[in-house]
């Protein structure tokens, strides 16, 4: 019987015609494997047909004309080194023989005792410690990324990052061509989160089809892919699945389930691999690692929200539901860094409501509360572009932070403002300037220096504010004015 279905390929490196011979006679008759041969007479040609050809193992005569000893088989090695060398020794030299099993030779063998029978179970022996090596290797490796994934999550609590990271590691140790995550949300809703190879969102400049960016509260990427720009990847709808894994041509599904005390598992989203090759069988150690992975995904993710809504609800005004001061600080610290790298513009609104305090007493402060929602929704509704803030300063003031925004920009945002306030029309018949509620502004805009802190545009939005006040209110000044 034979042990391999295909042909082996044996290069013989060999100088002498009679044991080159010999040696061909006994692998052709035994009957262990088909062979096919090709012969090198020296070391140079041995190497020119290891870098033209493939091979299963190699037979080397440890004395050729232009190699000899160790020097020889570590010259093989340096040109094949996963290929299994087995060298040939005379019977005095065993010690040589001995010391290139110690080099990393698989196993010798004595020309003059040799037999079809050895040889072949010499390179079947070889073969198999091979593939051993590779599938411990394997695992080893298996190990590694899960360790490097799992390090990744204990360190982070951005979802974002722990997705990317996932998706970039899985596709480079798979050799995938994608892979993706999605995010489920019902049999007919879903969408990408992360994706590698990354595809780039588009690029647009107009703040009216920009999404407002927020502190997420449930911690997942506030800007997900749009499906149509991952390439050739067929959006799996929820019906087509079940909660396990799930291979079709050439894709491997694999849920992600992050486990709620005293609730069944509930599919979270998908993590989907994708390979050119649509008749790919896929491996069980490859479904197992995955469905790991997936696991430890699972946990990832409800850290995350955990941490998101901690987060979300330490940085938000609790009244109206956008950033509080504390937040309005720390995101303009950011800011004020980033774009003085950059010498980027950096702009700052802050807006009162006029005669506040009349309102309240006028209405109540339950009706106060209303009036700062409705404003504070007002603003987010100025607010459209991903990278700008809106927050609560402190009573009934606002802030607007917009980044790489200059003058004109800023003075285009307050516009906007004052004429989505004016069509608002939230009565206040106590304001001795209109029955409706109006709001005095004062804007700043500067380049950030490194050495000059955040304060100084605030001072100057202040300052601008003041003489919005001091000049009968319900209208706006820039600190340049």
């Amino acid at each position: 019987m034979t042990f391999y279905q295909r042909r082996l390929h044996v290069l013989l490196i060999e100088d002498q015609q009679c044991q080159v011979e010999l040696l061909k006679v006994l692998l052709e008759s035994q009957s262990f494997f088909a062979v096919q041969i090709q012969v090198a007479r020296t070391l140079a040609q041995g190497v020119n047909r290891l870098q033209s050809g493939i091979f299963d193992t190699i037979l080397l005569d440890l004395f050729l004309p232009d190699g000899q000893g160790i020097e020889a088989l570590t010259t093989v090695q340096k040109f094949a080194p996963h290929i299994p060398i087995i060298v040939l020794t005379a019977a005095t030299d065993l010690n040589m023989g001995l010391a290139a099993l110690q080099k990393g030779a698989e196993d010798y063998l004595v020309k003059e005792h040799l037999r079809e029978s050895q040889i072949a179970k010499a390179i079947l022996y070889a073969l198999e410690r091979k593939k051993a090596r590779r599938q411990l290797e394997v695992q080893i490796e298996r190990e590694r990324l899960m360790a490097r994934i799992l390090e990744e999550i204990r360190q982070s609590l951005d979802l974002s990052v722990i997705l990317q990271t996932t998706v970039d590691e899985v596709r480079k140790f798979l050799q995938a061509d994608q892979v993706v995550i999605y995010r489920c949300y019902s049999p007919r809703a879903s969408r990408i989160l992360v994706a590698a190879p990354s595809s780039s969102l588009p690029a647009n400049g107009d703040r009216r089809h920009i999404p407002e960016r927020g502190p997420d509260s449930n911690g997942e990427p506030t800007e997900p892919i749009p499906c149509q720009t991952i390439n050739s990847l067929r959006q799996l709808p929820l019906d087509e699945i079940t909660l396990g894994p799930r291979a079709k041509d050439g894709v491997l599904i694999i849920p992600i389930q992050p486990q709620k005390p005293h609730q069944e598992d509930c599919l979270w989203g998908q993590l989907v691999v994708r390979v050119g090759d649509q008749k790919r069988s896929w491996l069980p150690w490859e479904i197992e690692f995955l469905c790991h992975l997936s696991s430890q995904v699972a946990i990832a993710i409800q850290q995350s929200a955990l941490f998101a809504q901690v987060h979300y609800l330490a940085n938000m005004d609790g009244l109206t539901g956008i950033a509080n001061r504390r937040y309005l600080d720390h995101f303009l610290e950011q800011q004020w860094q980033k774009l003085a790298k950059h010498h980027q513009y950096l702009s700052l609104i802050l807006c009162d409501i006029d005669f506040f305090k009349q309102y309240n007493d006028t209405y109540g402060h339950l009706e106060g509360d209303e009036c700062l929602k409705k404003v504070a929704n007002l603003l987010k509704k100025v607010m459209r572009r991903g990278t700008d803030l809106t927050a609560r300063y402190g009573g009934e003031e606002f802030a607007l932070v917009l980044p790489q925004t200059n003058k004109q920009g800023c003075q285009n945002v307050v516009i906007h403002l004052q004429s989505v306030f004016k069509q608002a029309q939230i009565p206040h018949r106590s304001s001795i300037i209109q029955p409706y509620l109006t709001l005095s502004i004062g804007s700043a805009t500067m380049v950030p220096l490194p050495n000059v802190p955040p304060k100084q545009l605030i001072d100057w939005a202040d300052q601008a504010l003041f003489k919005a006040k001091k000049a009968g209110r319900n209208c706006h000044f820039s600190f340049a004015d």
